[in-house]
């Protein structure tokens, strides 16, 4: 099939976000101008440079509360957020901080997720994600929203610091397989790491 993507598909819901997965999910947390700290993922983030390295995270749309979401307000107002590595351990936690809650509220306590506090910058970490990204605020880059009254933002920042549980080392190697991360599919899916497979060429090094 084939369709415009400005004009109506015969399809029960939409399949763009189907059709681009896995995407690892940025399990994003900052804090207020006042204090107030804040948790929510995205899926819409990847990595984007490594000397140094950035990232990105794109935060779209509103809330009920607001017209700006609290991340992209408290990136804006502090330039600081930890993006925490979301796993399969901590899917529920994770899935309850989607939720809109109003800007006053903290997710981690409504999550019942402990923090802890990041080394470089104010925001705080999830203790138990096995990987935090403690990222300072390089650009932001306004996108195209199809409505005037939302906001589409992708958020690019400098990683600044990397913690990683020990336990997730094998041989100084990252073992994603202990790590365990969730990545976003379409419409309500989620998944885990499958089968695993390298691919070594002559002119890189393994």
């Amino acid at each position: 099939m084939f369709f415009k993507t400005d004009e109506s598909h015969p399809l029960p819901h939409h399949p763009f976000k189907a059709c681009i997965v896995p995407r690892p999910i940025g399990w994003v947390s900052t804090v207020s101008a006042e204090g107030i700290g804040n948790v929510a993922p995205f899926s819409f983030f990847n990595g984007v440079a490594q000397n140094p390295p950035q990232l990105m995270v794109a935060v779209n749309g509103k809330t009920p509360h607001a017209d700006t979401k609290d991340t992209l307000q408290n990136i804006e107002n502090t330039k600081e957020f930890v993006i925490n590595i979301a796993n399969y351990d901590l899917r529920n936690e994770m899935f309850r901080t989607a939720a809109p809650e109003h800007p006053n509220t903290d997710e981690a306590d409504v999550a019942d997720l402990e923090m802890t506090p990041s080394t470089l910058i104010k925001p705080k970490r999830i203790k138990n994600s096995p990987i935090h990204l403690e990222c300072v605020l390089t650009q932001f880059v306004p996108l195209l929203c199809d409505s005037e009254s939302e906001r589409n933002t992708a958020i690019f920042g400098k990683v600044v610091g990397i913690h990683i549980d020990d336990d997730c080392l094998v041989d100084g190697k990252v073992d994603i397989r202990k790590v365990n991360p969730i990545s976003r599919l379409g419409y309500k899916d989620y998944a885990t790491v499958g089968d695993l497979f390298q691919m070594n060429a002559k002119w890189r090094k393994s």
